[in-house]
Order: structure tokens, then C-alpha cells, then sequence
């Protein structure tokens, strides 16, 4: 397999302008007070004229809105409080036709406890094949009663939450790094990588441009769980720890990249890792990009503080035999 030549028309991610926007917040159409997709194509000419070249839209899937919406139940779908599906391919159209690029939030890392998957795991037993699609683990303790490891989550409190077992008696934990309503995937489980495969086809399909990438560094999981300590997660600031930035990660990107390459229009991903990783990481980035692998590209303002996040940027490479 040999990359293609670079020509302009192929690369508008580099240097367009992108503008977020906030479904719930930017614009309602239906006159309810939320906003919704059908007000964001009511926008289109205003972005037109503000000169931006691409939208990224927030997550509108179906949601219980723990966290403002990045909790999701279903991912191939919109919450009914912005609309449809229906309604999306028709601001996907008029996009288009205005000639702006389209990209969406994608948060693989967990999904809603109200996700089918999830409620499932809930009614099986231990050891289940519904159960292994998340991170449950026995606890430690004379009865279980502790949590398996000493993470703590983003949002504070312990990242393991036990469970009530279908008999009613106390049973395993499930690791979750954000909140407690937002359960952790076992992307080891090659059943969640298929899920998000077909995820990903399913808007590619539509004619989405691209995804950023929520949490990106945080798929996969040191498989021993160790203890840290005091060294808390943090997610701005890299420190190498056992719930970040695992090498296997990059298998994931690379099975996504190819997905990306099947698709004309020099489809895109933008990966969210959360802090700027060091150096010698970079340099496995570069290696990584020597072989034709995928394209991660830095960027970063002068006189940013060192906590912020720099931009990884995963581009879909047009590959050919």
C-alpha cells in the first residue's frame, strides 16, 4: 500500500476555519427554548457570510443529558429535542450546498448507563458476554465491598461504582472515568470495536466530512488496573498513567483510518486527547507517519501554557495498492 500524491483540493482540514457549535444553545426553530438542527440550517447563510469553511456540531444523539449530552444512549440516531434523523440530512444538504464541511462529536470512550448494551449488562450475569463489553471487575475486600483499584474520576469521587445483582445482592463494580451514569467501554472486546465501526460507517454514510473524537487517548486501559496512588488523573496534563494513552490505541486509529480512507472527499478525524504529549511521544507519532500508518499534526500557539491542549489531528490517507 503507497499514499497517494497530496493536491490542494484533498487537504481543506489544514487550514480551514471551523466553527463549534452548541446544538442545544445556538439556534431553535421549533420555539421551544432548546435549540435544534433545524435552526442551525436556518443559520447556514450567517455562517456562510462569517466566512467559515466547516461547523463541528456537539453531540445531538439521544441523550439523558448528565453531561450536556456526551452521555449517549444511542449513536446512531438524534435526540428527538433537536430533531431527526431526517432533519440532519437535510442540514447535512444544505451545507453541502452552501459549501461548508460537516463535522460531528463522537465519544467512544463510554456510553449513557441507559444505553441498550449497558441495561443489559445490568440484567446478565458476571463473566457475561453483555458484561464484558464494559469494565466490570470484582472488588476487593472480605465481601467485595471495596472498589477494585484507587482511580479516581474526572469529575471526582471514585471511578468505580458497584452494582446491585438481578438477585439483589450487592455484586461487581463498573469503571467509569467521567461520571457514574457514563460507563466505561472495553475497547479489548472486539464487539465494541465492530459497534463503533458500524458507527462510523453509518455517518460516513450519510455524508458527514468528519468526527472529532471526545477522550481520544482514553480507550484502552492498562489490563492489570494498577493502583496510583496520589498521582490523580488529570485529563489537561500528561502524566503517564495506566488509563491514558496506551499503545493499542493506535490500532484503534489505524483500523478507523482506514474506514476513513474508503470514503471519497478526504474524510477526517480529530482526536481530543486532553494535554499535549511530550516529546518522545511525538517522535513515535512521526515514526508512526514514516510508515504510512496515519498523519497526527501538531499544532500549537506561541506562549501557550503548557497545559493546554494542543491539536491531534488523525487524517483519513487515500491509500492505493
Amino acid at each position: 500500500m503507497t499514499e497517494t500524491n497530496f493536491n490542494e483540493d484533498r487537504r481543506w482540514w489544514r487550514e480551514s476555519v471551523i466553527y463549534q457549535i452548541y446544538v442545544r444553545s445556538f439556534a431553535d426553530a421549533s420555539g421551544d427554548g432548546i435549540g435544534d438542527l433545524n435552526g442551525i440550517r436556518s443559520r447556514i447563510p450567517y455562517l456562510v457570510d462569517l466566512g467559515v469553511d466547516a461547523i463541528w456540531l456537539t453531540p445531538f444523539y439521544p441523550s439523558p443529558q448528565i453531561d450536556t449530552g456526551y452521555d449517549i444512549s444511542d449513536f446512531c440516531d438524534v435526540d428527538p429535542q433537536y430533531g431527526s434523523l431526517s432533519d440532519f440530512d437535510a442540514l447535512l444538504e444544505k451545507a453541502h450546498a452552501a459549501g461548508l464541511k460537516v463535522i460531528i462529536d463522537l465519544v467512544p470512550n463510554h456510553s449513557s448507563d441507559q444505553h441498550v448494551w449497558f441495561q443489559a449488562a445490568l440484567k446478565a450475569a458476571a463473566g457475561s458476554p453483555e458484561r464484558d463489553r464494559y469494565l466490570f471487575r470484582e472488588g476487593k475486600g472480605e465481601d467485595g465491598e471495596l472498589p477494585p483499584n484507587d482511580w479516581q474520576a474526572i469529575f471526582g469521587g471514585p471511578a468505580w461504582q458497584r452494582i446491585t445483582e438481578p438477585d439483589g445482592t450487592s455484586g461487581q463494580w463498573y469503571l467509569h472515568l467521567f461520571a457514574r451514569e457514563q460507563p466505561d467501554f472495553n475497547w479489548r472486546n472486539q464487539e465494541v470495536r465492530s459497534y463503533f465501526e458500524g458507527v462510523l460507517h453509518f455517518w460516513l454514510d450519510r455524508g458527514v466530512d468528519g468526527f472529532r473524537i471526545d477522550v481520544a487517548h482514553g480507550l484502552i486501559k492498562d489490563s492489570a488496573l494498577p493502583d496510583v496512588g496520589d498521582d490523580k488523573a488529570e485529563l489537561l496534563e500528561y502524566k503517564p498513567q495506566p488509563m491514558w494513552d496506551q499503545e493499542e490505541v493506535h490500532d484503534i486509529y489505524r483500523d478507523w483510518h482506514r474506514i476513513l480512507a474508503e470514503y471519497p472527499g478526504d474524510r477526517m478525524a480529530v482526536p481530543r486527547p486532553g494535554y499535549s504529549p511530550p516529546l518522545e511521544r511525538r517522535d513515535m507519532f512521526e515514526a508512526m507517519n514514516s510508515r504510512k500508518t496515519l498523519i497526527l499534526i501538531f499544532s500549537a500557539a506561541s506562549g501557550m501554557p503548557k497545559n493546554c491542549i494542543e491539536s491531534l489531528i488523525l487524517r483519513s490517507l487515500q491509500l492505493k495498492k
